[in-house]
């Protein structure tokens, strides 16, 4: 027990450290380019990629994981990274329209650059989400979590160094990601290599068809309910950006507090609760969810605490009329501005373990009243947010989204039968 905590405890500090070096690397950006229309257009755009391919990733980390151990030769593996290759290309292309029908709605000529060079974080993005499947289903979590160093120290000590304008921070950020493919895909394929020298019986057969197509369907419905509540938060930041200039930057920094939190400490935590799904099936997982919500609710009123405690400020209505009153930096106004986005430290990993445990059951469609729930109520508080002006309530959206898919988990755990584990069950597309 001892050593379990001990590993856990180093995993923490590792995970917390490296997320900490990403969110300096956006505070440094938001100082060095200051809140304004160029950093509104950005932080939308990057919003709609993360769209895709964070969403997608979920997808594909909870559908590829369970099996993916399965492929360990060295064929075995470059066959899932072509695979990755393949997905991200594909999505990449999407990306690439919705970032230029964005830049025609909108019609912010001056920023078609950065239009067309972030959607290039795509393919490796999603690339790397298959990389991440091989790593978690070979027990290594710790090249999954130093991939966010490969991406922010080059970019952090750039931003330091030199004075980048967003075109120049765009084609960094995409070169990082990049980076971080190539590392992960040679890990890979050497540790497959070592397999293969040690492999003694007959060779494996390498699969013809792509793995992720086969469960394309189920996969995109048991993994909804996060992509729901990544699309209000981009929504919320389209919509902050025609109400006033300057909001989109502070509602997509306001949130990303709370994503500091889940991808750092909750991301530590979920990996016990998911891989525990896989490794002993799912007796007990209501009563591990219970206590996960208890453990994020009481972060989330730390959390609340530390902030009122550094800035008792209102969520700002006049960003530059803010600053020049108060003398505030503009971390110190998005510090204040996360209040509202708060609560999704706990709704968030409830969403995110009610569909890994439906998914578990194979129950993947229950997942899609959570999301129907969730989009349900972000987006009529959105509409009635544009509709009033209401920057309040436009910056809740995401809260109360997640609050109303919160409820249909709540519900659907406790009519979930888990008599039936997924321990019990085989892989159907595993390689034999």
């Amino acid at each position: 027990m001892k050593r379990l905590l001990g590993s856990t405890a180093v995993l923490l500090v590792i995970t917390f450290s490296s997320k900490l070096i990403g969110f300096v690397r956006e505070l440094i950006l938001l100082e060095s380019l200051g809140i304004g229309a160029d950093l509104d257009v950005f932080v939308v755009l990057y919003g709609l990629v993360n769209l895709l391919s964070g969403a997608l990733g979920i997808c594909i980390v909870t559908s590829l994981t369970p099996i993916a151990k399965a492929y360990r030769t060295r064929g075995q593996t470059r066959h899932l990274l072509f695979e990755g290759a393949r997905m991200g290309a594909l999505t990449g292309l999407a990306a690439l329209a919705a970032c230029v029908l964005y830049m025609l709605a909108v019609g912010a000529s001056e920023n078609w650059a950065v239009a067309l060079i972030v959607p290039l974080v795509v393919p490796f993005a999603l690339l790397a989400e298959y990389q991440v499947a091989l790593f978690l289903s070979r027990g290594q979590r710790v090249p999954v979590i130093a991939g966010n160093l490969i991406i922010s120290l080059p970019l952090v000590a750039a931003l330091l160094l030199f004075d980048l304008g967003l075109v120049a921070y765009a084609a960094g950020l995409a070169g990082s990601f990049a980076l971080r493919a190539v590392i992960f895909s040679v890990l890979l394929l050497r540790k497959a290599e070592q397999d293969d020298t040690e492999h003694t019986g007959a060779a494996e057969p390498v699969p013809q068809t792509s793995l992720f197509g086969l469960r394309l369907a189920r996969t995109l419905a048991g993994g909804s309910a996060m992509l729901a509540i990544a699309a209000i938060a981009v929504t919320a930041q389209m919509a902050a950006r025609e109400i006033a200039e300057g909001q989109a930057t502070i509602v997509a920094y306001g949130l990303k507090i709370p994503q500091f939190i889940i991808t750092s400490i909750w991301f530590v935590l979920g990996t016990g609760f998911f891989a525990g799904l896989v490794t002993q099936g799912t007796a007990g997982a209501k009563r591990r969810i219970a206590i996960y919500c208890a453990v994020n609710g009481a972060m989330a009123l730390c959390v609340l605490a530390m902030v009122m405690a550094m800035s008792v400020l209102p969520i700002p209505t006049a960003i530059e009329g803010q600053i020049a009153a108060n003398g505030m930096s503009e971390i110190t106004l998005v510090i204040a501005a996360s209040i509202p986005f708060l609560p999704l430290i706990v709704l968030t990993p409830l969403a995110e373990m009610t569909q890994r445990l439906l998914a578990a059951q194979e129950h993947h469609r229950l997942v899609l009243p959570i999301t129907g729930a969730t989009l349900l109520g972000g987006f009529a508080a959105q509409g009635l947010a544009l509709a009033t002006s209401s920057l309040d309530l436009l910056t809740w959206s995401p809260a109360i989204g997640g609050l109303l898919g919160g409820v249909v988990c709540l519900g659907l755990l406790l009519q979930l039968n888990l008599s039936r584990t997924s321990a019990e069950k085989t892989p159907s597309h595993a390689p034999s």
